[in-house]
Protein backbone atom coordinates (compact mmCIF):
# COMPACT_ATOMS: atom_id res chain seq x y z
CA UNK A 1 0.00 0.00 0.00
CA UNK A 2 2.71 2.51 0.98
CA UNK A 3 4.78 1.55 -2.07
CA UNK A 4 1.86 2.29 -4.39
CA UNK A 5 1.26 5.68 -2.79
CA UNK A 6 4.97 6.48 -3.18
CA UNK A 7 4.81 5.63 -6.89
CA UNK A 8 1.82 7.93 -7.32
CA UNK A 9 3.64 10.70 -5.47
CA UNK A 10 6.77 10.31 -7.60
CA UNK A 11 4.78 10.57 -10.84
CA UNK A 12 2.44 13.40 -9.83
CA UNK A 13 5.12 15.44 -8.06
CA UNK A 14 6.89 15.91 -11.42
CA UNK A 15 3.94 18.11 -12.36
CA UNK A 16 3.82 19.81 -8.96
CA UNK A 17 0.80 17.77 -7.83
CA UNK A 18 1.60 17.00 -4.19
CA UNK A 19 -1.66 15.53 -2.87
CA UNK A 20 0.01 12.15 -2.22
CA UNK A 21 2.76 13.72 -0.08
CA UNK A 22 2.73 12.71 3.58
CA UNK A 23 3.81 16.16 4.81
CA UNK A 24 3.57 19.75 3.55
CA UNK A 25 1.38 18.77 0.62
CA UNK A 26 -0.20 22.26 0.56
CA UNK A 27 3.00 24.28 0.84
CA UNK A 28 3.44 27.48 -1.19
CA UNK A 29 6.32 25.99 -3.18
CA UNK A 30 4.24 23.04 -4.36
CA UNK A 31 1.33 25.37 -5.18
CA UNK A 32 3.58 27.71 -7.20
CA UNK A 33 5.09 24.81 -9.17
CA UNK A 34 1.67 23.30 -9.86
CA UNK A 35 0.31 26.71 -10.95
CA UNK A 36 3.26 27.14 -13.31
CA UNK A 37 2.47 23.80 -14.99
CA UNK A 38 -1.18 24.77 -15.38
CA UNK A 39 0.09 28.00 -16.97
CA UNK A 40 2.22 25.95 -19.41
CA UNK A 41 -0.77 23.71 -20.22
CA UNK A 42 -3.02 26.72 -20.80
CA UNK A 43 -0.61 28.23 -23.33
CA UNK A 44 -0.29 24.81 -24.97
CA UNK A 45 -4.06 24.89 -25.50
CA UNK A 46 -3.87 28.42 -26.97
CA UNK A 47 -1.00 27.56 -29.34
CA UNK A 48 -2.62 24.33 -30.59
CA UNK A 49 -5.96 26.08 -31.06
CA UNK A 50 -4.22 28.83 -33.02
CA UNK A 51 -2.60 26.27 -35.31
CA UNK A 52 -5.91 24.52 -36.02
CA UNK A 53 -7.72 27.81 -36.71
CA UNK A 54 -5.01 29.13 -39.04
CA UNK A 55 -4.87 25.92 -41.09
CA UNK A 56 -8.54 25.22 -41.79
CA UNK A 57 -7.93 25.58 -45.54
CA UNK A 58 -5.49 22.63 -45.69
CA UNK A 59 -7.35 19.51 -44.57
CA UNK A 60 -4.33 17.25 -43.95
CA UNK A 61 -2.43 19.86 -41.93
CA UNK A 62 -5.65 20.66 -40.07
CA UNK A 63 -6.04 16.96 -39.18
CA UNK A 64 -2.46 16.76 -37.85
CA UNK A 65 -3.05 19.83 -35.73
CA UNK A 66 -6.38 18.51 -34.46
CA UNK A 67 -4.64 15.40 -33.04
CA UNK A 68 -2.30 17.58 -30.99
CA UNK A 69 -5.13 19.94 -30.03
CA UNK A 70 -7.21 17.05 -28.66
CA UNK A 71 -4.29 15.83 -26.58
CA UNK A 72 -3.61 19.34 -25.28
CA UNK A 73 -7.23 19.80 -24.22
CA UNK A 74 -7.16 16.72 -21.96
CA UNK A 75 -3.75 17.65 -20.55
CA UNK A 76 -4.86 21.19 -19.72
CA UNK A 77 -8.12 20.04 -18.13
CA UNK A 78 -6.29 17.37 -16.09
CA UNK A 79 -3.75 19.85 -14.74
CA UNK A 80 -6.44 22.46 -14.06
CA UNK A 81 -8.63 19.93 -12.23
CA UNK A 82 -5.76 18.85 -9.99
CA UNK A 83 -5.16 22.51 -9.09
CA UNK A 84 -8.78 23.63 -8.71
CA UNK A 85 -9.85 20.59 -6.68
CA UNK A 86 -6.57 19.86 -4.90
CA UNK A 87 -8.22 20.08 -1.45
CA UNK A 88 -11.11 17.85 -2.54
CA UNK A 89 -8.79 15.20 -3.98
CA UNK A 90 -6.68 15.28 -0.81
CA UNK A 91 -9.84 14.65 1.25
CA UNK A 92 -10.77 11.77 -1.05
CA UNK A 93 -7.33 10.22 -0.52
CA UNK A 94 -7.54 10.64 3.27
CA UNK A 95 -11.05 9.21 3.22
CA UNK A 96 -10.50 6.15 1.03
CA UNK A 97 -6.80 5.44 0.43
CA UNK A 98 -4.60 6.50 3.34
CA UNK A 99 -6.69 4.36 5.71
CA UNK A 100 -8.93 1.35 5.09
CA UNK A 101 -12.45 2.60 5.81
CA UNK A 102 -13.83 -0.93 5.78
CA UNK A 103 -12.35 -1.20 9.27
CA UNK A 104 -14.91 1.41 10.36
CA UNK A 105 -17.46 -1.42 10.28
CA UNK A 106 -17.42 -3.05 13.77
CA UNK A 107 -18.04 -6.53 12.32
CA UNK A 108 -14.95 -6.31 10.10
CA UNK A 109 -12.81 -5.03 12.98
CA UNK A 110 -13.96 -8.03 15.01
CA UNK A 111 -13.36 -10.47 12.14
CA UNK A 112 -9.85 -9.11 11.48
CA UNK A 113 -8.97 -9.54 15.17
CA UNK A 114 -10.67 -12.96 15.57
CA UNK A 115 -10.25 -15.59 12.81
CA UNK A 116 -12.62 -18.23 14.25
CA UNK A 117 -15.20 -19.54 11.79
CA UNK A 118 -14.96 -20.33 8.08
CA UNK A 119 -17.04 -17.37 6.91
CA UNK A 120 -15.17 -15.00 9.22
CA UNK A 121 -11.85 -16.16 7.79
CA UNK A 122 -13.26 -15.83 4.27
CA UNK A 123 -14.42 -12.28 5.01
CA UNK A 124 -11.04 -11.36 6.50
CA UNK A 125 -9.23 -12.72 3.44
CA UNK A 126 -11.62 -10.84 1.15
CA UNK A 127 -10.92 -7.54 2.93
CA UNK A 128 -7.14 -8.00 2.96
CA UNK A 129 -6.69 -9.58 -0.49
CA UNK A 130 -8.86 -7.08 -2.34
CA UNK A 131 -6.88 -4.22 -0.78
CA UNK A 132 -3.55 -5.78 -1.76
CA UNK A 133 -4.68 -6.59 -5.32
CA UNK A 134 -6.21 -3.16 -5.89
CA UNK A 135 -3.03 -1.32 -4.94
CA UNK A 136 -0.79 -3.81 -6.72
CA UNK A 137 -2.59 -3.72 -10.07
CA UNK A 138 -3.15 0.04 -9.96
CA UNK A 139 0.59 0.53 -9.44
CA UNK A 140 1.30 -1.71 -12.46
CA UNK A 141 -1.30 0.19 -14.50
CA UNK A 142 0.27 3.53 -13.58
CA UNK A 143 3.76 2.39 -14.59
CA UNK A 144 2.54 0.92 -17.90
CA UNK A 145 0.49 4.02 -18.61
CA UNK A 146 3.45 6.33 -17.93
CA UNK A 147 5.61 4.21 -20.25
CA UNK A 148 3.02 4.31 -23.07
CA UNK A 149 2.54 8.09 -22.89
CA UNK A 150 6.31 8.56 -22.58
CA UNK A 151 6.77 6.40 -25.69
CA UNK A 152 4.23 8.41 -27.71
CA UNK A 153 5.75 11.73 -26.60
CA UNK A 154 9.23 10.48 -27.52
CA UNK A 155 8.03 9.45 -31.00
CA UNK A 156 6.65 12.94 -31.57
CA UNK A 157 9.89 14.54 -30.31
CA UNK A 158 12.22 12.28 -32.29
CA UNK A 159 10.35 12.60 -35.58
CA UNK A 160 11.31 16.27 -36.32
CA UNK A 161 14.89 15.72 -35.13
CA UNK A 162 15.20 12.76 -37.51
CA UNK A 163 13.72 14.77 -40.40
CA UNK A 164 16.17 17.63 -39.86
CA UNK A 165 19.15 15.26 -39.65
CA UNK A 166 18.41 13.47 -42.93
CA UNK A 167 17.69 16.69 -44.86
CA UNK A 168 20.92 18.49 -43.84
CA UNK A 169 19.16 21.84 -44.05
CA UNK A 170 20.39 24.16 -41.29
CA UNK A 171 17.58 26.63 -41.92
CA UNK A 172 14.89 23.95 -41.34
CA UNK A 173 12.83 24.59 -38.19
CA UNK A 174 10.65 21.57 -37.46
CA UNK A 175 8.81 21.21 -34.14
CA UNK A 176 7.55 18.17 -32.29
CA UNK A 177 3.93 19.29 -32.04
CA UNK A 178 1.86 21.36 -34.45
CA UNK A 179 1.43 24.72 -32.72
CA UNK A 180 1.04 28.32 -33.82
CA UNK A 181 3.39 30.84 -32.19
CA UNK A 182 3.25 34.64 -32.32
CA UNK A 183 7.02 34.79 -32.87
CA UNK A 184 9.41 33.85 -35.68
CA UNK A 185 11.55 30.70 -35.42
CA UNK A 186 14.32 31.79 -37.82
CA UNK A 187 16.54 32.77 -34.91
CA UNK A 188 18.26 29.60 -33.67
CA UNK A 189 18.03 30.53 -30.00
CA UNK A 190 14.32 31.29 -30.27
CA UNK A 191 13.84 27.96 -32.04
CA UNK A 192 15.76 26.05 -29.32
CA UNK A 193 13.75 27.73 -26.56
CA UNK A 194 10.51 26.88 -28.38
CA UNK A 195 11.59 23.26 -28.87
CA UNK A 196 12.44 23.01 -25.15
CA UNK A 197 8.92 24.25 -24.42
CA UNK A 198 7.64 21.45 -26.68
CA UNK A 199 9.70 18.89 -24.78
CA UNK A 200 8.45 20.15 -21.41
CA UNK A 201 4.80 20.22 -22.55
CA UNK A 202 5.14 16.75 -24.09
CA UNK A 203 6.51 15.16 -20.96
CA UNK A 204 4.01 17.08 -18.83
CA UNK A 205 1.44 14.84 -20.57
CA UNK A 206 3.29 11.88 -19.05
CA UNK A 207 2.25 13.22 -15.65
CA UNK A 208 -1.19 14.71 -16.35
CA UNK A 209 -2.64 11.72 -18.20
CA UNK A 210 -1.52 8.72 -16.10
CA UNK A 211 -1.51 10.58 -12.78
CA UNK A 212 -5.07 11.92 -12.65
CA UNK A 213 -6.68 9.01 -14.48
CA UNK A 214 -4.93 6.32 -12.40
CA UNK A 215 -5.89 8.18 -9.22
CA UNK A 216 -9.55 8.20 -10.28
CA UNK A 217 -9.30 4.50 -11.11
CA UNK A 218 -7.83 3.81 -7.66
CA UNK A 219 -10.62 5.76 -5.92
CA UNK A 220 -13.38 4.10 -7.94
CA UNK A 221 -11.66 0.74 -7.41
CA UNK A 222 -11.95 1.28 -3.66
CA UNK A 223 -15.68 1.91 -4.11
CA UNK A 224 -16.02 -1.37 -6.03
CA UNK A 225 -14.08 -3.16 -3.28
CA UNK A 226 -16.38 -1.80 -0.57
CA UNK A 227 -19.49 -2.83 -2.51
CA UNK A 228 -18.09 -6.33 -2.92
CA UNK A 229 -17.41 -6.69 0.81
CA UNK A 230 -20.88 -5.40 1.73
CA UNK A 231 -22.41 -7.93 -0.68
CA UNK A 232 -20.48 -10.77 0.95
CA UNK A 233 -21.61 -9.72 4.43
CA UNK A 234 -25.28 -9.59 3.43
CA UNK A 235 -25.15 -12.93 1.60
CA UNK A 236 -23.60 -14.63 4.65
CA UNK A 237 -25.13 -12.52 7.42
CA UNK A 238 -26.70 -15.41 9.34
CA UNK A 239 -23.54 -17.52 9.37
CA UNK A 240 -21.28 -14.60 10.30
CA UNK A 241 -23.54 -13.77 13.24
CA UNK A 242 -23.57 -17.38 14.43
CA UNK A 243 -19.76 -17.47 14.31
CA UNK A 244 -19.60 -14.14 16.15
CA UNK A 245 -22.06 -15.03 18.91
CA UNK A 246 -20.79 -18.59 19.39
CA UNK A 247 -22.83 -19.79 22.39
CA UNK A 248 -25.13 -16.74 22.80
CA UNK A 249 -27.54 -17.73 20.07
CA UNK A 250 -30.55 -16.08 21.78
CA UNK A 251 -29.17 -12.71 20.61
CA UNK A 252 -29.07 -13.87 17.00
CA UNK A 253 -31.89 -11.63 15.62
CA UNK A 254 -30.68 -8.52 17.43
CA UNK A 255 -27.10 -9.05 16.23
CA UNK A 256 -28.22 -9.60 12.64
CA UNK A 257 -30.15 -6.34 12.71
CA UNK A 258 -27.21 -4.51 14.26
CA UNK A 259 -24.82 -5.71 11.54
CA UNK A 260 -27.36 -4.84 8.85
CA UNK A 261 -27.52 -1.30 10.23
CA UNK A 262 -23.72 -1.16 10.16
CA UNK A 263 -23.87 -2.00 6.45
CA UNK A 264 -26.56 0.64 5.90
CA UNK A 265 -24.43 3.33 7.57
CA UNK A 266 -21.38 2.33 5.54
CA UNK A 267 -23.37 2.28 2.30
CA UNK A 268 -24.69 5.80 2.97
CA UNK A 269 -21.14 7.07 3.55
CA UNK A 270 -19.95 5.26 0.42
CA UNK A 271 -22.74 6.74 -1.69
CA UNK A 272 -21.94 10.20 -0.34
CA UNK A 273 -18.30 9.72 -1.35
CA UNK A 274 -19.36 8.46 -4.79
CA UNK A 275 -21.60 11.46 -5.41
CA UNK A 276 -18.89 13.95 -4.43
CA UNK A 277 -16.28 12.25 -6.61
CA UNK A 278 -18.65 11.97 -9.56
CA UNK A 279 -19.63 15.65 -9.29
CA UNK A 280 -15.99 16.70 -9.74
CA UNK A 281 -15.04 14.12 -12.39
CA UNK A 282 -18.17 14.27 -14.56
CA UNK A 283 -16.92 17.16 -16.80
CA UNK A 284 -13.63 15.30 -17.21
CA UNK A 285 -15.39 12.08 -18.30
CA UNK A 286 -17.51 13.97 -20.84
CA UNK A 287 -14.56 15.92 -22.25
CA UNK A 288 -12.42 12.78 -22.45
CA UNK A 289 -14.97 10.86 -24.51
CA UNK A 290 -15.84 13.73 -26.86
CA UNK A 291 -12.20 14.68 -27.45
CA UNK A 292 -11.27 11.01 -27.87
CA UNK A 293 -13.88 10.70 -30.65
CA UNK A 294 -12.22 13.60 -32.48
CA UNK A 295 -8.72 12.24 -31.96
CA UNK A 296 -9.56 8.68 -33.03
CA UNK A 297 -11.21 10.02 -36.17
CA UNK A 298 -8.33 12.35 -37.04
CA UNK A 299 -5.64 9.76 -36.37
CA UNK A 300 -7.52 7.23 -38.51
CA UNK A 301 -7.76 9.74 -41.38
CA UNK A 302 -4.07 10.60 -41.08
CA UNK A 303 -3.12 6.90 -41.13
CA UNK A 304 -5.38 6.26 -44.12
CA UNK A 305 -3.80 9.08 -46.13
CA UNK A 306 -0.14 8.34 -45.20
CA UNK A 307 2.51 5.70 -45.72
CA UNK A 308 1.35 2.96 -43.34
CA UNK A 309 4.84 1.91 -42.14
CA UNK A 310 6.64 5.25 -41.93
CA UNK A 311 8.05 6.55 -38.64
CA UNK A 312 5.73 9.54 -38.76
CA UNK A 313 2.67 7.30 -39.12
CA UNK A 314 3.70 5.04 -36.24
CA UNK A 315 3.08 7.77 -33.71
CA UNK A 316 -0.52 8.08 -34.90
CA UNK A 317 -1.08 4.32 -34.50
CA UNK A 318 0.16 4.50 -30.91
CA UNK A 319 -1.66 7.74 -30.16
CA UNK A 320 -5.01 6.40 -31.32
CA UNK A 321 -4.60 3.06 -29.56
CA UNK A 322 -3.77 4.78 -26.26
CA UNK A 323 -6.93 6.91 -26.36
CA UNK A 324 -9.14 3.94 -27.25
CA UNK A 325 -7.70 1.96 -24.34
CA UNK A 326 -8.21 4.89 -21.94
CA UNK A 327 -11.90 5.21 -22.86
CA UNK A 328 -12.31 1.42 -22.66
CA UNK A 329 -10.66 1.39 -19.23
CA UNK A 330 -13.06 3.98 -17.81
CA UNK A 331 -16.10 2.34 -19.41
CA UNK A 332 -15.11 -1.04 -17.94
CA UNK A 333 -14.71 0.64 -14.55
CA UNK A 334 -18.16 2.19 -14.76
CA UNK A 335 -19.66 -1.12 -15.88
CA UNK A 336 -18.05 -2.90 -12.92
CA UNK A 337 -19.58 -0.35 -10.53
CA UNK A 338 -23.01 -1.03 -12.04
CA UNK A 339 -22.50 -4.80 -11.76
CA UNK A 340 -21.44 -4.61 -8.09
CA UNK A 341 -24.40 -2.35 -7.26
CA UNK A 342 -26.72 -4.86 -8.92
CA UNK A 343 -25.24 -7.72 -6.88
CA UNK A 344 -25.60 -5.74 -3.66
CA UNK A 345 -29.21 -4.88 -4.49
CA UNK A 346 -29.98 -8.59 -4.92
CA UNK A 347 -28.03 -9.58 -1.79
CA UNK A 348 -30.08 -7.26 0.45
CA UNK A 349 -33.21 -9.41 0.12
CA UNK A 350 -31.47 -12.77 -0.35
CA UNK A 351 -32.51 -14.30 3.03
CA UNK A 352 -35.16 -11.86 4.26
CA UNK A 353 -37.59 -14.66 5.23
CA UNK A 354 -35.43 -16.06 8.08
CA UNK A 355 -35.43 -12.80 10.08
CA UNK A 356 -37.95 -11.19 12.42
CA UNK A 357 -40.32 -8.31 11.66
CA UNK A 358 -37.99 -5.55 12.91
CA UNK A 359 -35.16 -6.81 10.70
CA UNK A 360 -37.43 -7.06 7.65
CA UNK A 361 -38.37 -3.39 8.06
CA UNK A 362 -34.70 -2.41 7.94
CA UNK A 363 -34.25 -4.67 4.90
CA UNK A 364 -36.98 -2.77 3.05
CA UNK A 365 -35.35 0.56 3.91
CA UNK A 366 -31.94 -0.70 2.75
CA UNK A 367 -33.55 -2.06 -0.43
CA UNK A 368 -34.85 1.41 -1.28
CA UNK A 369 -31.34 2.85 -0.84
CA UNK A 370 -29.55 0.21 -2.93
CA UNK A 371 -32.21 0.47 -5.65
CA UNK A 372 -30.81 3.89 -6.65
CA UNK A 373 -27.33 2.36 -7.19
CA UNK A 374 -24.16 4.45 -7.80
CA UNK A 375 -23.85 4.93 -11.58
CA UNK A 376 -21.01 7.10 -12.91
CA UNK A 377 -22.86 9.71 -14.93
CA UNK A 378 -21.09 11.63 -17.69
CA UNK A 379 -23.99 13.66 -19.08
CA UNK A 380 -27.65 13.66 -18.17
CA UNK A 381 -28.62 10.01 -17.74
CA UNK A 382 -25.70 8.68 -19.83
CA UNK A 383 -23.36 6.55 -17.73
CA UNK A 384 -19.87 5.15 -18.11
CA UNK A 385 -20.51 1.60 -19.26
CA UNK A 386 -19.77 -0.84 -22.07
CA UNK A 387 -22.73 0.42 -24.18
CA UNK A 388 -21.16 3.89 -23.93
CA UNK A 389 -17.89 2.50 -25.27
CA UNK A 390 -19.76 0.87 -28.17
CA UNK A 391 -21.36 4.24 -28.92
CA UNK A 392 -17.91 5.87 -28.76
CA UNK A 393 -16.45 3.48 -31.35
CA UNK A 394 -19.47 3.75 -33.68
CA UNK A 395 -19.48 7.55 -33.50
CA UNK A 396 -15.73 7.74 -34.12
CA UNK A 397 -15.98 5.51 -37.19
CA UNK A 398 -18.99 7.44 -38.52
CA UNK A 399 -17.05 10.66 -38.11
CA UNK A 400 -14.09 9.04 -39.89
CA UNK A 401 -16.27 7.99 -42.84
CA UNK A 402 -17.68 11.51 -43.10
CA UNK A 403 -14.26 13.18 -43.09
CA UNK A 404 -12.85 10.71 -45.64
CA UNK A 405 -15.77 11.32 -48.01
CA UNK A 406 -15.24 15.11 -47.72
CA UNK A 407 -11.51 14.73 -48.47
CA UNK A 408 -12.14 12.47 -51.49
CA UNK A 409 -14.75 14.85 -52.90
Amino acid sequence: MDETLKVFHRVLSIGGISIFAKRNWDSTIWLAFQSFNVFVGFFCFIFTTGFVVTNTSDVLIFIKGACIWATGVIMTISLAMCLAFRSNFRKFLEEMLFVDRLLDIPLIRHVVADEEGSKSIELKNLVNNTQIKLFKYTKILLRCYVFCVYFVATLYLCSPIYEMLIRHDKSLRLLAFDMWFPWDLENLYVYIATFIYHVYAGYLCCVAYPGLQSMIILLVGQKIRHLRVLTFILLNLDELVMETLKENQEQWHACCTDILLQCVDHYVNLKNFSNRLNKICRPFYLTLILVAIILVCMCSVKIAKSDKLSLDTMKYYTHELCFILVVLMFCLLGQQVENECEKLDIAVTEKWYIFNRHHKLNVRIFKMATGQKMPIYIFGTITLSLPTFTWFIKTGMSFFTLVMSVIED
